[in-house]
Parts: structure tokens; C-alpha cells; sequence
């Protein structure tokens, strides 16, 4: 009789561990419901923002936040932990339970930066976004040899007629990436759309 293996990955995992971009789209502005997707529209995983509409309207874009991410079949694949605070950022991501990454907001004068840690918060990558976030922007994703391997573009929604297109994030990694930091990097996207976008 064969040994098991163990419990069976979330689907989220799997799905997401096979991916080399994915798109964020943004469903209920009253819950901070998002919705992640593959380039060819089909859902992979939900995530929520459990603040209270009372800390939204007391924090700003300094506000805590816990966000859940799960995948169709409502099973937990991460958790983003961001605490409330007034000096630079931090953001726990932990994945199927156990602590992925540690991303920090870094000081700078014009560009945002932010770093992408790993459990131990030792730096793996660098989000660099532009001094003009207003528009549709490029936030991109450079390993620690200053090489280009990913990016978040955030693009605005023009369409009234269309309820479906609504303001989006779209993110590009390697596809062989850890999913640990997958996730992390679809973290990152939320902490983008809090800081700069006052989601």
C-alpha cells in the first residue's frame, strides 16, 4: 500500500505556481474585494480586506490592514498582515500558514521603492514605481543584480458603459518563481494600491 504524500496543495497554489502573470481587479469598493485572475480572464483566487469601514475612515493610507487571500474553493493560500503606521511600511506575507516574505517601504526622495524580503527579511527583490503615479504606471520588479524580472502596471478603467472594466493591476513575474513570492509580489500590489491610490 503506497505512503501518502501528504495533504493536497490548495488549488490556488497550484494554479498560481503556473502562471507567469496574473491581473488584479478590484470587485466591491465598500469590502476592498479583489478578485485575481490569468491573462485569459479566469479567477484563481479572492482576496478581502477584513479592516473595519471605522479604521478605512480613521487610518488613511496609514491605516493596518489584514487581507485574506483564498482560492475558488474558499481555501486560505495567504494572509497579508500590514500593522498601522506613521515612519516607513511593513508587510507580513504568509503563505499556507507559515511566514513567505517581509516587505518594507524604503525611504527615498522622488521614486518609490519598495523592498521584497524573504521570511528571514533579507532583500531578494526592489519594486520601483515613477515619481508620477497619477496615470496608468509601471511599478518594476529588479533582482538584487539590478536586472529586470517582472513589473505591476496599474491601468485605469475609462469605461462607464462597461462595469467590467474597472481600474486593474497587472502584474508579470518569472514563471518559475517561487509561488511563495508570487504571492508576495500580488501582496505588493495591494500595498501599491493603498499607498498611492487610497484604496
Amino acid at each position: 500500500m503506497a505512503e501518502s504524500s501528504g495533504p493536497e496543495p490548495p488549488l490556488g497554489i497550484t494554479q498560481l505556481s503556473s502562471v507567469d502573470r496574473v491581473v488584479v481587479r478590484q470587485k466591491s469598493y465598500a469590502g476592498c474585494k479583489y478578485e485575481v485572475l490569468t491573462s485569459d480572464g479566469r479567477v484563481i483566487l479572492h482576496a478581502r480586506d477584513d479592516t473595519t469601514a471605522l479604521g478605512q475612515l480613521l487610518g488613511g493610507t496609514n491605516r493596518a490592514f489584514n487581507i485574506d487571500v483564498m482560492d475558488t474553493q474558499d481555501r486560505p493560500i495567504a494572509k497579508l498582515r500590514r500593522p498601522y503606521t506613521v515612519g516607513s511600511d511593513k508587510m507580513e506575507v504568509w503563505v499556507t500558514g507559515k511566514l513567505a516574505s517581509v516587505v518594507r517601504q524604503e525611504v527615498t526622495f522622488l521614486k518609490p521603492v519598495l523592498s521584497v524580503n524573504d521570511a528571514g527579511d533579507k532583500p531578494l527583490y526592489r519594486v520601483k514605481g515613477p515619481v508620477d503615479t497619477a496615470n496608468d504606471t509601471d511599478f518594476e520588479v529588479f533582482s538584487l543584480s539590478k536586472k529586470k524580472v517582472g513589473a505591476i502596471k496599474r491601468k485605469w478603467g475609462r469605461s462607464r458603459e462597461a462595469p467590467a472594466d474597472t481600474d486593474s493591476f497587472h502584474i508579470h513575474f518569472p514563471k518559475d518563481l517561487d509561488v511563495r513570492y508570487k504571492a508576495a509580489l500580488v501582496g505588493v500590489c495591494f500595498l501599491i494600491d493603498f499607498l498611492f491610490y487610497g484604496s
